[in-house]
């Protein structure tokens, strides 16, 4: 139970870093970090991060857009697949099983606390008004207190009351159906080609398969280490960016340059 408290304290601190300092807490891979260190097995903690990293590398706020909350489905999947004591495998594949629904109820919850935060919003509208400005910080600790617990109190369900539920469904698997488990091994197997496939669909657009193209070719016929393919693909973007950037001002520049008929009737030469 320390332990679900302490992942539930977790998750709210990476919840607050989401809206806060942006120090990258709220992204899976470093979200499992912390899964890691409270749960004692690290290296894990973060094999499962990085395929979670995978499959939501693309998830973000866009518009009035509230995407599925990768914090929690991070912490509560890599937790359980932590504690479900099995192989490699079978701890990713049921830490993905696990997180993505966790991610879509807690979505649920987040667009409920987006809703009634109005609330605060109004009321810190109304004290800076009036000058109560002391009141303002009670209103913005309020709300972020309400985004804290909508990360923590599931998190704290899940890993606290959820894990006796797992070690007895991980007992039953491993000793009625134990095929069942084979086939989370096969399917974590699957995953991080699945999350790769997903980036690539993302990847594949109308001017962007010409760099993946080269980018493969760098590594895979010329046998580029990493870091010199890395480096590449800084400098193509860089170029593009200028290519871009130049074909968005000439326009600009020869409408400028343009001068109406008859503005040189009244010019004056400076002999």
């Amino acid at each position: 139970m320390i332990q679900a408290l302490l992942l539930a304290v977790w998750a709210g601190l990476c919840t607050w870093d989401q809206y806060g300092p942006h120090l990258g807490f709220r992204k899976p891979l470093l979200a499992s970090v912390g899964v890691g260190i409270i749960l004692g097995n690290l290296p894990l903690a973060i094999m499962i991060g990085a395929t979670m990293e995978l499959m939501w590398l693309g998830v973000n706020n866009i518009g009035a857009y509230v995407p599925p909350d990768v914090i929690s489905g991070t912490i509560v999947g890599a937790s359980l697949g932590i504690m479900s004591g099995t192989d490699t495998a079978s701890a990713i594949a049921l830490a993905v099983a696990i997180g993505v629904p966790t991610a879509t109820l807690v979505q649920q919850l987040n667009i409920l606390v987006m809703t009634t935060n109005i609330t605060f919003l109004h009321g810190a509208d109304k004290a800076a008004e009036s000058g109560e400005f002391n009141s303002v910080d009670k209103y913005f600790w309020a709300a972020a207190c309400c985004f804290f617990l909508t990360r923590a109190v599931p998190v704290f369900i899940a890993t606290g009351i959820g894990s006796y539920v797992i070690e007895d469904i991980m007992a039953f698997l491993q000793n009625q159906v134990p095929w069942v488990l084979s086939g989370f091994s096969t399917a974590g197997g699957v995953m991080p080609a699945v999350g790769l496939a997903m980036l690539l669909t993302m990847m594949m657009k109308k001017d962007m398969w010409i760099f993946l193209v080269l980018g493969f070719v760098f590594a895979a016929y010329m046998s580029l280490p990493t870091v010199g393919v890395a480096l590449l693909a800084a400098a193509a973007a860089g170029v593009y960016d200028l290519i871009i950037e130049g074909q968005k001002k000439a326009p600009a520049i020869a409408a400028d340059t343009v001068t109406p008929a008859g503005d040189n009737d009244d010019e004056e030469y400076d002999l």
